[in-house]
Order: structure tokens, then C-alpha cells, then sequence
């Protein structure tokens, strides 16, 4: 008869005047020849415990660990059976994956996309409105505010379910205005005016002087009143830091960029009446004295702001984004190649660090709805990470065109890739494991919307749901990023066909309230991802 081996005396022997790889070299050698029932079993165990429990040894002793001190004879444990390694039930229930089909044209959403000069007959569908209004419109006597015009402006975007937005201009150049805005009480007391100038040949304009001490008093009483009516208000998505220049674009023929003049000053002082600061700086008087003023301003501080460039006058936003982190950028003059050109030039490193902080926004350049300029629109609007898109066209245009424009602009949330349980019995978990993307330019800064995965009943009934908090805040463009979670059925859940869907509601409403870029949005703006099975548990295990 042959000799017996005993896999356990090789290894130890090994172990003991070797160490451990020589031993297990050894036991690799036998395992070679055909292997009896306990050799195959001290294997599987040793493998299965990854040796934890053997002993270290020093030279040919065994010694023990700090960690784990020897207090008795080592024994090996006892061998790991196939149930002991089993995973759990539902991890080995029948899966379903899917690829939901993409969207391919625009996909408005809150806080993004188009804004169209048109209250009515718009182009695309626009969920913030923008405005324009005259500081003269909104203050018509010292001390006394009438913000009719802004809240007619609220209640028509509400009904339209979107958010607005708007600019203070203090000039409104023709033929469109008349010039300077000013309050008519401010001029009646005195406040400086000045010759300004206006888009159309041979028109001319005026302009408050900007460094008249009567006009930054007033204005920055103005800008105080307008923050404790509107700042951190809900339905105000972003307000543009405006008050200087033609349309409040800064853009003026006062412009100083020398550092120290008064214009230099005064438009300092106007950006902090809406970041908030404090300060003395000089001023004009009516007499043509220059007087040192001190101000503190609260600012605003919960509303989104955005700062203006013009292009060859950048000195201004660069003071703001210094200022502050959290303001974005406005240029009005998409797809003028000469201005894009030179808002690479002058900002683009500022815009490289802001865009995944704060909103891009950008309006056309009114001669920009051509073929070829949209195309450059279109590349510069990417390239930036633009969120919004102002229309400035007067109905121009071919709009297929614009569209793609607008496809990318803001965020624009897909479902890559969902797998989960699509069979399991009450009293068991439903795995899901999702991997989204955010196929747009730029993330979405404002606010994140809790994720609402529901079973429905065949009316479309919420059976049961679960709530996920992903931040989608910091989805940036291009990364996909995986979600998983588990939604466990109670033990009396009723057996039956349910449909899986999902929707990211608002917080405060708990309604669907994001668009997704796929197809399957139903009525209620949830998103039906596939069916789920409830068996029996004796029909499950069949």
C-alpha cells in the first residue's frame, strides 16, 4: 500500500524550518498528484482564511504577536462550508440593465439655458426670464421704492413656472431709451449729468456722471432698499451688478482705468453697494470739490450676482471676482469673433478658475444669428461653460440652428447606465446601482434636488420610495458618477408587477422638478426606468 500523505504534516514542516512559502511550494508540489479528500480540504482552507491565523515565525520558531498573543496550541479552523460563502439573496436574484435612450435636442431646467427678449411667442422654452429696468422706474421719489415693475414681472414668470433675473440701469442710451435714468427728484437736487454714447451712428446719448457724490450717496441708498427686498428671494435666480455704463453694461466714456482717478473710485464703490464692503474713496462735489466719502454697505449676500465685461474695459470685473468667489460672468456679444477673441485674451484665465464655481452667461451679439457666426457661437458658448444664453436677435434667425447652440449650455443630466434586482420576493432588498453624467458644459451652481427612486403600482401610484441625496452641485461636465442603493420591500409587501422610476424633486415641494436628457418622462415628470417582479417567495426560489 502507498504511504498516506498528510498535507497538514507537509505544510507545518515546511512552515516550521522554511517558512511560509517554501511550505506552500511544497504543497503545490503534491498537489500535483492526485489529491485525496482531506488534502483538497486543507487547501481550500487555507486560501478561503488567507492564513490569518497561522503564526509568524523568527528564524524556526514560532513567536507570538503583540497583537494577537498565542495562549494556547494553534489550531487550524474549522473548514469554510459553500454556505458560509454564499452571497446574500438578493445579490444572486435576476438582474436587469439598461441604457435609456438619449435625448438629443435643448432640455431646459431650472437655474440654465435660454432667456428670450419676447414675453410671449418665445423660441424655446425659458425657465429664468431677464430684465432690464430704469432706476428711475423703481424710485420715483427720496426714500420711496415702487417695485411694481419687478413683481409684474415675478407673477408673469410664476405662471410660466420659471424664475427671473434682471439688471438696474441707470442709462438706456436711444434709440431704445432716452439717455440717463436718473430719478427726476436726484436731478432736481442737482445730480451731474454728462454726454454719453449710443450703438447707433450719429445718436447721442447721456449718462449720469459717475463720480458725483450726490449720485453714489443716492444710488447706494437705492441698491440697499432693492437687497432687503430681494436678496436670497426664491423666485430671483440671479441679479446682474449693473448701475454704470450704457444699459449698465460698463461700458462708459468715462471709463478710467488709472488707478486712483475718480472714476477709478467711484466704480469700486458702485461694485461694493452690491458685494457688500466698506471704504472711503473720493468723490466730486457739486462745486467741483473732491470730497473723501465713507460708506458701508451690507450687499447682497444669498442672491447670485453677475458681473458684466466688455471687452478693453475689464478692470471692473477683475475687481469683483477679487472681491468675491462666488460672482460670475456676463458678456453680451456672442459670436462676434472679434469680441470673443479678445474676452480669451483679457479673461480667460479668470474664467478657467470661475466656471465651476459660478455661472457663465452670455447674450447674442445681434448680428450673430447667421449660419457661420452661431457656429462660432456655439464653439465659444462650449468652450466657456456657458449656463445661460440671452436672446438678442428680434425674432432672426433660423431656430434649429440656435437650438444646437443651446444643447450643451448649462447642465444636462443622463442616465448612463442602470442594473437592479428585476425579481424578488417581499421581506427581500432591491439592489440598484446607477451611473450617471453630466453631459453639459457646466454643473448646477444654485441648488441640489434630492433623487426619488419609487415602485409604482399599474396606475402609476407610489407603492414604495426611497430617498438618495447626491449632490449634484458638484457633477462637473464630462465625469460619470456612480449611485448605488438598496430599497428593502417590507416582509408583507403584496406580490405583483411594479414599474421602477425615478425623478429629482425640489426640496421644498417634493415634486419632479429636473428634466433628465433620456426618454420615459411620464405626466407627472418622473422617469420609468423598467419593470420589477414581487413573487412569492416559494415561486422566486423555483
Amino acid at each position: 500500500m502507498k504511504k498516506r500523505v498528510n498535507p497538514v504534516s507537509i505544510f507545518f514542516r515546511g512552515y516550521l524550518k522554511h517558512g511560509l512559502w517554501s511550505s506552500l511550494s511544497r504543497l503545490l508540489q503534491q498537489a500535483r498528484k492526485p489529491a485525496p479528500r482531506l488534502f483538497r480540504q486543507f487547501l481550500i482552507t487555507l486560501l478561503i482564511t488567507g492564513c490569518n491565523q497561522l503564526p509568524e515565525t523568527e528564524g524556526n520558531k514560532i513567536v507570538a504577536t503583540p497583537s494577537s498573543p498565542i495562549t494556547g496550541p494553534t489550531t487550524l479552523p474549522e473548514p469554510t462550508t459553500l454556505a458560509d460563502s454564499m452571497p446574500s439573496e438578493a445579490s444572486v436574484r435576476p438582474k436587469r440593465t439598461i441604457t435609456p435612450e438619449q435625448l438629443t435636442g435643448y432640455v431646459p431646467n431650472p437655474y440654465m439655458g435660454w432667456q428670450d427678449t419676447q414675453r410671449s411667442h418665445k423660441r424655446f422654452t425659458e425657465r429664468v426670464g431677464y430684465k432690464r429696468i430704469n432706476w428711475n422706474v423703481l424710485n420715483p421719489a427720496e426714500e420711496a421704492y415702487d417695485w411694481s415693475v419687478i413683481e409684474a414681472f415675478r407673477a408673469d414668470m410664476v405662471r410660466q413656472g420659471s424664475l427671473m433675473s434682471f439688471r438696474i440701469r441707470t442709462a438706456h442710451p436711444p434709440p431704445w431709451g432716452e439717455g440717463e435714468a436718473l430719478p427726476a427728484w436726484l436731478k432736481e437736487q442737482g445730480a451731474a449729468i454728462t454726454e454719453g454714447h449710443s450703438e447707433v451712428d450719429q445718436l447721442r446719448s447721456s449718462e449720469p456722471l459717475y463720480t458725483d457724490c450726490l449720485f453714489l450717496e443716492a444710488h447706494g441708498r437705492f441698491i440697499e432698499a432693492l437687497r432687503e427686498r430681494y436678496d436670497g428671494d426664491s423666485d430671483l435666480a440671479y441679479l446682474d451688478i449693473g448701475s454704470y455704463g450704457a444699459y449698465g453694461e460698463w461700458d462708459s466714456e468715462q471709463y478710467d482705468e488709472e488707478p486712483d482717478s475718480l472714476d477709478w473710485h467711484a466704480r469700486r464703490r458702485i461694485i461694493d453697494m452690491y458685494l457688500g464692503g466698506r471704504g472711503t474713496r473720493p468723490c466730486l462735489e457739486a462745486d467741483g470739490q473732491i470730497a473723501q466719502a465713507t460708506y458701508t454697505y451690507k450687499g447682497f449676500q444669498q442672491t447670485q450676482l453677475i458681473m458684466p465685461y466688455t471687452p478693453w474695459f475689464a478692470d471692473s470685473l477683475v475687481y469683483a471676482l477679487t472681491r468675491r468667489s462666488d460672482v460670475g460672468i456676463r458678456h453680451d456679444a456672442l459670436g462676434s469673433e472679434k469680441h470673443q477673441q479678445r474676452y480669451r485674451e483679457e479673461i480667460g484665465n479668470w474664467v478657467a478658475q470661475r466656471w465651476p464655481h459660478a455661472p457663465i452667461v452670455f447674450e447674442f451679439m445681434t448680428t450673430a444669428y447667421k449660419p457661420d457666426t452661431l457656429r462660432l457661437a456655439q464653439e465659444f458658448a462650449q468652450e466657456m461653460h456657458a449656463s445661460f444664453i440671452h436672446e438678442n436677435f428680434t425674432g432672426l434667425g433660423d431656430d434649429t440652428l440656435i437650438e444646437e447652440v443651446l444643447v450643451r449650455v448649462g447642465y444636462r443630466l443622463v442616465l448612463q447606465e442602470i442594473s437592479y434586482t428585476a425579481e424578488l420576493a417581499p421581506g427581500e432588498t432591491l439592489l440598484i446601482d446607477m451611473r450617471w453624467q453630466n453631459s453639459g458644459v457646466a454643473p448646477p451652481y444654485y441648488k441640489t434636488y434630492p433623487l426619488v427612486i419609487s415602485l409604482t403600482g399599474a396606475g402609476g401610484e407610489s407603492r414604495l420610495e426611497q430617498q438618495l441625496q447626491p449632490d449634484i452641485r458638484e457633477w462637473l461636465p464630462g465625469q460619470s458618477f456612480p449611485l448605488q442603493t438598496q430599497l428593502p420591500l417590507p416582509s408583507d409587501f403584496p406580490t405583483g408587477k411594479y414599474d421602477l422610476r425615478l425623478a429629482f424633486v425640489d426640496p421644498v415641494t417634493q415634486q419632479p422638478a429636473l428634466a433628465l436628457a433620456i426618454v420615459g418622462r411620464d405626466e407627472q415628470g418622473r422617469y420609468l426606468i423598467g419593470q420589477v417582479n414581487v413573487l412569492s417567495s416559494s415561486r422566486v426560489t423555483e
